[in-house]
């Protein structure tokens, strides 16, 4: 697999292995792949968008997802080029890294390249547009059919997940009650919910069949009734559209990508045996937006490690280990527990520093299941609401690490939007933290 650290990659991969496969993963980092991929795998170091390497082991399928990120910036001459190279150039030395030829290729590819077609429905037969991602797409499919074995491209529509991508982007101005229609809203988007995209790449492994196929959901809307669904689901009023003008000047040539209009049919993959699970617009939000349908926050995470869940969970029932994998500008110091050892109704008082500010924190355990599963709550402390969650689930050899935190911030929707954003970002840092600190401990030498 290639592109296995961007948002489709760890979630296809982690399903891939939970089905039984192995994978082998080609990443120009093989420490930073290690830590941060959340299911085991073996690393390939290399940089396939600068040269190929030599690569002997002879793989079923090649899933190859790399490609820089079409919306990480203005295309300036140099982007452009490093967006059409990261994919044309990163294929061919990809097929000539690989000694022995796989028995099938699975290739994203993007909608883009059908340009904007306003209200024509676009089925994989329909001739590309002529716009810069039509031209990324096609050079990128046609390297792919110089494999000389059978090849599938999943042409991907705009992606919907909470974790990243689009919707990611959105829901602060959307929650605000800031967000709108970008332009007319007339344009038409053809979208995925990103659990129905993981599930179609698995089952075009299975079948491997060969050709186009649009991954899209069977009921496209247009950016007007997308944006009324999502701030419905939100329960946020719609803001005002962004004039066209304004996306220009900010965007450059890349306000292309959300003003063009693209009516993308999937009926060929149904015709296969794909079935969804979202197929219209309002259930695909409605799951992925269920945790934010207040002032609350979510944040995910998940890490693999190679030891037995048994032993993870031993390491997180010692309360003093909780001081090892907080970051020191916290100053996060364990007062007192209620019991010896920790268990379900234990109440923890701590001492910490958010900013700078000294602060009290009490936490219950409020559920406590041995090896599998234990819930903290706040009590008393900075947030008006913080649950934070623990799961281990058994992985090929080892254990996969889930952490879900809920909290939502004093002084309702005002303390959100003042402070929201800022608190995640920690959030984010100090499990980015606790991961590296797990990798070293348990990871690095595996």
């Amino acid at each position: 697999m290639t592109g296995a650290t961007g948002l489709v990659g760890q979630k296809l991969g982690l399903e891939l292995v939970k089905q039984g496969h192995q994978l082998t993963v080609v990443s120009r980092n093989c420490e930073r792949a290690k830590r941060d991929l959340p299911f085991p795998c073996e690393v390939i170091e290399a940089d396939l968008s600068q040269a190929p390497t030599e690569i002997k082991t002879a793989f079923d399928v090649v899933v190859h997802l790399m490609g820089e990120s079409v919306a990480g910036g203005r295309w300036t001459l140099q982007r452009k080029k490093l967006i059409m190279d990261s994919r044309v150039l990163g294929t061919r030395n990809l097929m000539a890294s690989l000694k022995v030829k796989p028995q099938f290729i699975l290739s994203a590819s993007a909608i883009g390249i059908y340009g904007d077609r306003k209200n024509e429905l676009l089925n994989e037969n329909s001739v590309p547009g002529t716009d810069f991602l039509s031209q990324v797409c096609v050079s990128w499919e046609n390297e792919l059919e110089r494999a000389l074995v059978p090849v599938a491209n999943l042409r991907i529509g705009v992606v919907l997940s909470r974790a990243g991508g689009a919707l990611e982007k959105l829901l602060f101005p959307f929650r605000a009650g800031l967000g709108g229609p970008l332009g007319s809203g007339k344009q038409i988007m053809s979208w995925i919910h990103i659990e129905d995209l993981i599930k179609m790449f698995c089952f075009m492994i299975d079948k491997k069949l060969p050709g186009h196929f649009n991954a899209v959901a069977p009921y496209p809307v247009s950016n007007l009734e997308f944006s009324r669904c999502l701030s419905k689901e939100l329960a946020r009023p719609l803001g005002l559209n962004v004039p066209s003008f304004i996306l220009k000047l900010m965007l450059g040539e890349m306000a292309q990508a959300v003003l063009g209009s693209q009516n993308v049919s999937s009926a060929k993959i149904s015709k296969m045996g794909f079935q969804f699970q979202f197929e219209k617009i309002d259930k695909a939000l409605s799951d992925l937006l269920a945790p934010f349908k207040s002032t609350s926050e979510v944040f995910e995470t998940v890490q693999f490690v190679p030891l037995k869940k048994d032993k993870i969970f031993e390491f997180f029932s010692e309360a003093k280990n909780l001081e090892t994998l907080t970051p020191k500008m916290l100053q996060f110091h364990i007062k007192k527990m209620s019991t010896p050892e920790i268990n379900r109704g234990t109440i923890i008082d701590y001492s910490l520093q958010i900013r700078g500010i000294p602060l009290g924190w009490r936490t219950e355990i409020d559920e406590w299941d041995p090896s599998t599963r234990f819930v903290d709550i706040q009590l008393k402390g900075p947030y008006k609401l913080w649950r934070h969650t623990h799961e281990f689930i058994d992985l090929a050899d080892g254990t996969l690490m889930c952490d879900q935190v809920n909290f939502r911030l004093p002084a309702g929707f005002l303390g959100w939007l003042v402070a929201g954003f800022f608190v995640k970002a920690d959030v984010k840092k100090i499990f980015a933290f606790r991961r590296k600190v797990i990798f070293e401990m348990f990871c690095k030498e595996n």
